[in-house]
């Protein structure tokens, strides 16, 4: 390949992610930053970074609520700095899907397209828009780093221990991390050859790590209350309801869950006779990623594709892997190049039209709030200065908020927190 020619799909990558960026400007803070900024304003640095590095599983997040704390001390109340932030981030894995891609389909072509559909998917909307995205943004890049240290030939005491302490930060990130020892010995059975008991027997520390670690979440977040977020219900119709409300969510299509069911089988079954262990791999990896929150029927949202979403660019990079080594032996060597540097090109703007136009709706509406809620904060900061401990009344509240929403962003927009908010009947 010609050397300039090198460079072509990482600049249409990268201008693929500023576009993106670039829709998502107006973006301020949503309900879930004034909640998770009012807590960690009450937190010293030795407070905040303890939870990190405590084995203790009580404390929510402990890695996006460091971040939130880094955050606030660094840029206040400007919620630009904030965003460039966590679309920096999702750079950064973007950057780590590519890197998983490549060494495992060893196709740099298919490794670029996976990374171009990890890119921008309208699933990802509120990526974009929500800093409180940040525990799927930082957990997803220990999680990734996790399956490439864990992927190296030769697995040394000192790779083990690496990959087990990736382990620990992505769960104190994101709860949904917890299913990569599965990933890893998925990794083992599947892909590593030969397949040696002694390289088995190191997934059991972290395996434990896991179990131990997930039996702490479950039983601090689960809601016995079946109106509640984080109500589980563990019947098989709700796992498969669950998988084709997702599915149906990304391709934007309204199949019934039974036959995404049988489809989906039918296709790992598949994959298994034929010994395709890769492309099964990466069907497995959808399934397992999503387990820890398959369960909660009050809580989908399409963002949480966000983890599993790499299974689905590992299967489209294996399907550009096969189709460009076709491909390879009927156009003369000094096209080839230039011609897949124009497709990919081609791909990435259909790409980003694509989802520009199937998230518009939604970026609208999110613009609105977006006005709304900064016209509030800017408004209770122009406010005579409240006395110590003063109460501040109102008669009315934004869409969306609650009375705990109405306090924690007045506090913000203040920087105080001695002072109280309240809801009073109009007269």
């Amino acid at each position: 390949m010609p050397r300039y020619l090198r460079y072509v799909p990482a600049l249409c990558l990268a201008l693929l992610l500023i576009f993106t960026f670039r829709l998502y400007t107006y973006a301020y803070f949503w309900l879930d930053d004034f909640n998770n900024l009012y807590w960690v304003q009450q937190l010293t640095l030795g407070e905040a970074f303890g939870h990190v590095i405590s084995p203790s599983a009580q404390y929510f997040r402990p890695i996006g609520m460091f971040v939130y704390w880094v955050a606030l001390r660094l840029f206040d109340r400007d919620p630009l700095p904030y965003h460039l932030l966590m679309w920096g981030l999702h750079a950064l894995n973007v950057a780590l899907v590519y890197a998983v891609l490549k060494r495992f389909t060893e196709s740099r072509a298919g490794a670029w397209v996976g990374a171009m559909l990890y890119a921008y998917p309208a699933v990802f909307n509120d990526i974009f828009w929500s800093f409180g995205t940040i525990f799927e943004l930082t957990g997803a890049a220990l999680f990734f780093a996790g399956m490439l240290v864990w992927q190296r030939k030769q697995r040394t005491i000192f790779v083990v221990l690496a990959a087990l302490v990736l382990f620990f930060f992505a769960l104190k990130a994101k709860e949904m991390a917890i299913t990569l020892p599965a990933i890893w010995l998925a990794q083992d059975l599947l892909l590593r050859r030969p397949s040696r008991w002694r390289d088995l027997s190191v997934i059991v520390l972290p395996g434990l790590l896991g179990v131990w670690y997930g039996l702490q979440k479950v039983t601090e977040m689960r809601a016995p209350d079946p109106t509640q977020p984080y109500y589980m219900d563990f019947r098989g119709t709700v796992m498969g309801s669950g998988f084709g409300f997702y599915f149906n969510t990304l391709f934007t299509t309204h199949i019934r869950w039974e036959q995404w069911s049988v489809g989906f089988a039918a296709l790992l079954l598949l994959f298994l006779l034929l010994r395709w262990r890769l492309a099964a791999f990466f069907q497995i990896y959808v399934f397992v990623t999503f387990l820890p929150l398959i369960f909660l029927i009050n809580h989908r949202d399409p963002f949480y594709w966000y983890f599993p979403m790499l299974g689905v660019c590992g299967l489209a990079a294996l399907l550009t892997r096969e189709l460009t080594s076709w491909l390879a032996s009927r156009i003369p060597e000094g096209r080839l190049a230039p011609c897949g540097a124009f497709v990919f090109a081609v791909l990435c703007l259909g790409m980003y039209i694509s989802s520009r136009d199937a998230t518009e709706p939604h970026r609208v509406w999110q613009e609105g709030i977006a006005k709304s809620y900064r016209d509030f904060v800017e408004g209770v900061q122009s406010l005579p200065s409240p006395q110590l401990g003063e109460t501040l009344l109102f008669t009315s509240m934004l869409e969306y908020f609650d009375v705990y929403s109405l306090k924690y962003a007045c506090q913000l927009a203040l920087r105080r927190t001695d002072i109280d908010a309240k809801l009073i009947p109009s007269r």
